[in-house]
């Protein structure tokens, strides 16, 4: 066996073709990797493929395949499928180690999981304890040189026959993810292969680098993965956060690209903008492994750069979620060639090159973890115990949050992912002035190894050292749950091991009937899914506007009546119907009889019929993707609504009268035919918008807004240098404001506290309507509870509208300055947009602003 020269050898110039390809030149293997002894029964990517890498966008089904080829081949890699994709795709991890690691997998996991339990850690061998490299590559989509590398890196890792590589092996668990975003890798590889000439054009104007909307960068519904790590609330994630709290790899490696005209960057970032929680060693050791790329890339003479841009600060991140948690997460990115070759700025950007440099970092971080095993191994031990000193310490002893609904069982769920012990309240408490009851509320005490991530879940920061954020400020996710939830400091409440879930509607049956009437209570996130279901059973059914009793229990404006008087079905139908309703747990009262002893009988016009959402979703050019991919997901997932997705371009052509809700997600909607909406609002139906799209619906005379504005700065001079600082410190990324509502408002039926967290990221302030009933939502008068705000546009915040439902003819126009289903994750702030899809029709006139 020929033997691979020593790892720091890899770093000479020589072992690898020149840096640069002419776009025509076609790229060969030794372009990407270095000189070495291959087995030759592990086929190249090449062989497999049919062409060398670079030459064209490989496919999701293509590297799926190379990658069960290497699985077949090398008794170094076993190949793991941990879920599917919504397009139904395969998500893969590839566990890469030494073969006879791999006949002790299930030992080293179990040592690992010992590693982070500090009353376990200290007996622990670490200098013969194998290290955990989790690499991953494209979680967008569009960012293709991630994957295509990974099928290089992957056959050097099977194939490479050298003592330093099997020393590698020996000492390294690889967790190998090749591509974190299967369908949007498919989406933008059909576009470029598809576009993609003979003899390439590398023009910028191209079609072949101006993929069309939704373009490749997000999942099928428009979610960006790389900041679902924390929340899980798409399935590709929910795969991989499981893979990364049974192994507690040190470290995640995350490549990504920007844009062309920029070199390549890898972590640091700017150091003011690291998460307070994040321990400074963390810093330490990243800096550390960034000598390693600098020292490779140096040596092959490509530009990049550290400290720049990029933070470390959101912990939904990939690159900054292992920072919470005793792993070191990096960040890799690519200057895009975004197609074959393009001009830049820089010189001529090939695909080959792209995908080179992101093999190269992969290299260098292979080397790095190899070297640094030991040390990064008592870095995830003493992370883990030194968070449980700081715990102790902590005069916050934990949280409380009370088992209210569906969404309390969603937080529940988000905890167990991140291996998070939560316990049962044994005893009533009150705190801050909120109740707690023993046996339908939570504890989390702060005293377990995960106290740090606790942390970054349940503090609610509004100071910071910088003033820029990379993403949201803020996240804090029992307010983004909609949750009742307290800090416990001093003494801790009398607790259980749990959580105990106590089923909350069981199942039962409806026994002879039919009866007068049926009523399901307003309160619940499932009550939407709920009129979904019943309406496709073909049941007609209203809802209260107002309170009212029966059978000696009240019920709130919001609650769902099925009458028996007139439904299109026979008596014995309509019996078996709600009969299926209540097996499947639907909390139902029996009434017997129409007159109610308070509030409205049940045949009045209290009681309008709901009719069937029939909507219709704007997309394409100048919405936003992600804000319109949310309500998609929300409508179709959660509630099972369907949505006809329509790009705006075709609004023109459209018959709407097969329609009666009309969304406007956040974007520019210039080209849009105000006057056939102004007509659709007019015939009756209703229009629900939210972010920039208010400023449109503003500007053609449509919505009566006004919306605050920032006070101009003063005179004086500013440095030149301030410039990029000054700009960005003026933007909001995300923050957490109360608001109150009022509970009587169809749009808030089902609340039953009248303060709710809302999430604002943009600057878009709107003054409340000068309608007293048409402001639902409002602000407080103080109502940062979380985030950043720039001095001056704090005075825009207070008592600014929340939602605000204007008039137009017969229709209503609802209005969302900010965005209520925020990534998936705000689930606190869903029901007031699904209330607007089905009781939005029923607003009174005389309670909305018209011009």
């Amino acid at each position: 066996m020929k033997h691979l020269l020593p790892w720091a050898l890899l770093f000479t110039f020589g072992l690898f073709h020149p840096t640069t390809l002419i776009a025509q030149e076609k790229p060969t293997l030794a372009y990407y990797l270095p000189a070495a002894n291959y087995n030759p029964t592990i086929p190249t990517p090449a062989t497999w493929l049919g062409y060398e890498v670079g030459e064209w966008h490989a496919t999701h089904d293509q590297l799926l395949g190379y990658m069960k080829a290497l699985d077949a081949a090398s008794d170094r890699i076993t190949l793991h499928e941990y879920g599917r994709s919504h397009e139904n795709r395969p998500l893969v991890c590839l566990t890469i180690t030494d073969p006879y690691n791999h006949l002790r997998l299930d030992e080293i996991k179990a040592a690992r999981n010992r590693l982070v339990n500090p009353a376990e850690s200290g007996g622990l061998d670490l200098k013969n304890m194998p290290a955990v490299n989790y690499m991953g590559y494209s979680i967008h989509g569009n960012e293709a040189s991630g994957s295509n590398a990974a099928l290089l890196v992957a056959y050097y890792l099977a194939a490479a026959q050298t003592p330093e590589i099997e020393q590698l092996l020996r000492n390294t668990v690889i967790l190998f993810d090749p591509c974190f975003n299967p369908d949007g890798m498919q989406r933008f590889s059909s576009w470029i292969n598809s576009h993609k000439s003979q003899n390439p054009s590398p023009d910028p104007a191209g079609d072949e680098y101006n993929e069309p909307w939704p373009r490749g960068r997000t999942n099928h519904y428009g979610f960006d993965l790389n900041r679902d790590w924390l929340v899980a609330q798409q399935p590709e994630t929910v795969g991989r956060v499981g893979i990364f709290q049974d192994w507690h790899p040190n470290v995640l490696t995350d490549h990504h690209e920007m844009g062309s005209g920029s070199t390549f960057f890898f972590q640091p970032g700017v150091p003011s903008r690291v998460n307070p929680i994040t321990p400074a060693r963390n810093q330490e050791l990243t800096a550390k492994i960034a000598t390693y790329h600098a020292r490779l890339l140096s040596e092959k003479k490509i530009l990049f750069f550290t400290g720049e841009n990029f933070d470390d600060f959101y912990y939904g991140k990939g690159s900054t979620y292992p920072d919470a948690q005793g792993s070191v997460g990096i960040l890799f990115e690519q200057g895009s060639s975004r197609g074959s070759a393009q001009e830049t700025e820089n010189g001529l950007l090939t695909f080959p090159y792209s995908i080179r440099n992101q093999v190269l970092a992969s290299l260098s971080t292979l080397q790095a973890v190899g070297e640094m095993r030991v040390e990064l191994n008592e870095y995830l031990r003493d992370f883990y115990k030194s968070g449980l000193e700081e715990a102790r310490k902590s005069e916050v002893k934990g949280y409380v949050f009370a088992d209210e609904d569906l969404t309390a069982r969603e937080f529940l769920n988000l905890l167990s992912r991140n291996r998070i012990a939560v316990q049962n309240l044994q005893e009533n408490v009150t705190l801050g002035g909120q109740a707690f009851q023993k046996g339908a509320a939570f504890f989390v005490p702060t005293e377990q190894p995960q106290y740090r991530l606790i942390r970054g879940i349940f503090e609610r920061p509004t100071t910071f050292t910088d003033s820029i954020f990379y993403d949201i400020s803020a996240w804090t996710l029992p307010d983004a749950f909609g949750l009742q939830w307290a800090a416990v400091k001093g003494k801790t409440p009398a607790v259980s091991k749990g959580p105990s879930l106590v089923s909350r509607n069981p199942p039962h049956a409806l026994t002879g009937g039919p009866d007068y009437a049926y009523v399901i209570p307003a309160a619940g996130y499932e009550i939407p899914e709920i009129l979904v279901r019943l309406q496709k059973l073909g049941l007609r059914v209203r809802v209260a506007m107002e309170p009212f009793t029966g059978e000696n229990q009240p019920f709130e404006a919001g609650s769902i009546v099925i009458a028996a008087d007139r439904q299109p079905m026979s008596a014995a139908d309509f019996v078996s119907k709600m009969g299926e309703v209540a097996q499947s747990g639907i909390p139902i009262t029996v009434i017997q009889n129409g007159l109610t002893p308070d509030g409205p009988d049940l045949g009045g016009s209290a009681f309008p019929t709901l009719r069937t959402p029939k909507v219709l979703l704007l997309t394409g050019e100048g919405v936003n993707v992600g804000d319109a991919g949310e309500i998609w997901h929300l409508l179709d997932t959660r509630y099972h609504i369907p949505v006809t997705l329509v790009e705006a371009n075709r609004f023109g052509a459209l018959n709407l009268t097969k329609y009666n809700v009309l969304i406007l997600a956040d974007g520019n909607y210039g080209s849009l035919s105000a006057e056939k909406v102004k007509q659709f609002a007019q015939d009756g139906g209703t229009i629900i918008a939210t972010g920039s799209a208010l400023k449109w619906l503003k500007n053609t005379g449509l919505a009566a807004l006004e919306f605050r504005n920032q006070a101009p700065d003063g005179p004086g001079q500013r440095p030149y240098a301030n410039i990029s600082e000054d700009r960005g410190a003026r933007t909001m990324p995300g923050a957490i404001f109360e608001a109150e509502l009022d509970l009587t408002h169809p749009l808030c039926f089902g609340y039953t506290r009248s303060r709710l967290p809302i999430f604002l990221s943009d600057t878009l302030f709107v003054e409340p309507a000068k309608n007293p009933y048409a402001t639902p939502v409002t602000l407080t008068k103080d109502p940062l509870l979380a985030g950043y705000i720039h001095p001056k546009q704090k005075p825009l915040t207070p008592k600014a509208a929340g939602a605000i439902v204007c008039g137009l003819g017969r229709g209503k126009i609802i209005c969302f300055p900010g965005n209520p289903n925020f990534r998936g994750f705000w689930y606190g702030t869903n029901r007031l947009f699904a209330n607007a899809v089905f009781f939005g029709n029923l607003i009174s006139g005389e309670g909305v602003e018209k011009k």
